[in-house]
């Protein structure tokens, strides 16, 4: 049986969720059928990256796209392309959206294309790209079902265009790191008190997560739960020197932790009490996912991923709206909560969004796609 060949494109490969997600499923896709290549667009020195997650075997391409008028990246991507001559092209982001479909007239290539998120500041001249390019891809996969409704309306493109497809979590490897982990140690190694509550937020710090909301509404609630942490694991040009600011301003620089890019994130689900979130947007919320298959309830807010993951009162709670006084109020709820039972609750609801689920959903695509 000839394999068919997959092209698995991203703009980057930094440590974040869709990475270590498509990670997870380039691990998982049947080797007998399929033959994955990886090519990422952009790459900066002095950053942290996923592609030592990536397979051993798996061809990786890496790019240094300076911009959209990179004549000669262009140039090196058709030399790729055309030495790999694959039959699938799936594309992640609206850069590498943009330029594979872009491509598509030269090659033979299928292009399925991946949208993560709500983009509610999505330009017109962007939307129009999408509009248009529409009619160049096989088949839009969205990782939640608001995601799926929320683009099809604000692009124009039918709904018949869109396949949702829930992103992945390796619940077994993630259960069996984070149970690795001594949590009184790992607290010892952070300077958390054995009998503290941990508080975590975990994300690739940008203005739509919304960190500093966060911040704001766990000083509020600090005043009364002294013996709380809030743990952010997650870095962002910038941010680090600017949350530690807002934390010693408002007086709880002792009580607020910020981490930096890690990769052992096991390591922190495993002394967490409650996972936070306090984005503005999402698309699924892969790290909200983790977490429940850790057993840590989530406090969120109602983004698109979290509206369908999240039931009230059973595995976590949302925050009613954007803020500090309800994220105050969504904490205090927490800290009130039988925690055992919701953890309980927590891993049983995160099995649904299992890797292996969402790796047969895309190898169902690929045959869909390509009528065999």
């Amino acid at each position: 049986m000839k394999k068919i060949k997959i092209v698995i494109c991203i703009n980057d490969f930094l440590v974040g969720g869709a990475q270590r997600m498509l990670a997870d499923m380039m691990r998982r896709l049947d080797k007998e059928r399929y033959e994955p290549v990886l090519v990422t667009l952009f790459f900066w020195d002095g950053r942290e990256y996923f592609y030592d997650l990536v397979p051993a075997g798996i061809p990786v391409h890496r790019l240094a796209f300076k911009g959209f008028w990179d004549i000669r990246s262009w140039f090196a991507l058709y030399r790729i392309l055309r030495s790999l001559d694959p039959d699938i092209v799936l594309s992640n982001l609206f850069f590498s959206n943009t330029v594979l479909r872009l491509l598509k007239p030269l090659f033979r290539y299928k292009v399925v294309i991946v949208e993560h998120n709500t983009y509610v500041k999505k330009t017109k001249l962007h939307q129009m790209v999408d509009r248009v390019l529409a009619r160049l891809t096989a088949r839009i996969v969205a990782v939640s079902n608001t995601v799926a409704t929320f683009t099809s309306n604000q692009e124009g493109i039918p709904m018949g265009k869109f396949r949702v497809i829930h992103n992945g979590v390796d619940i077994a490897a993630l259960q069996a790191e984070s149970g690795r982990y001594d949590p009184a140690e790992v607290k010892e190694e952070l300077g958390i008190g054995r009998d503290a509550h941990v508080l975590l937020n975990i994300a690739r710090l940008t203005t739509q997560k919304n960190p500093r909301l966060l911040i704001d509404g766990f000083a509020l609630f600090a005043r009364s739960h002294p013996n709380y942490v809030l743990v952010i694991v997650g870095g962002g040009p910038k941010w680090d020197a600017l949350l530690r600011a807002q934390a010693k301003e408002l007086g709880i620089e002792s009580q607020v932790l910020l981490m930096g890019t890690r990769k052992d994130v096991a390591r922190f689900y495993a002394i967490a009490d409650v996972f936070v979130s306090t984005s503005t947007i999402e698309g699924f919320g892969i790290a909200h996912a983790e977490a429940l298959s850790c057993g840590v309830p989530v406090l969120t807010t109602k983004t698109a991923g979290p509206d369908e993951m999240i039931e009230e009162g059973i595995n976590g709670f949302f925050i009613g709206e954007s803020t500090p006084q309800a994220v105050q109020e969504g904490l205090e709820r927490m800290a009130a909560t039988d925690l055992p039972v919701m953890r309980l609750n927590a891993k049983e609801s995160a099995k649904k969004y299992g890797i292996d689920r969402t790796t047969t959903a895309y190898e169902d695509l690929f045959r869909e796609v390509l009528n065999i």
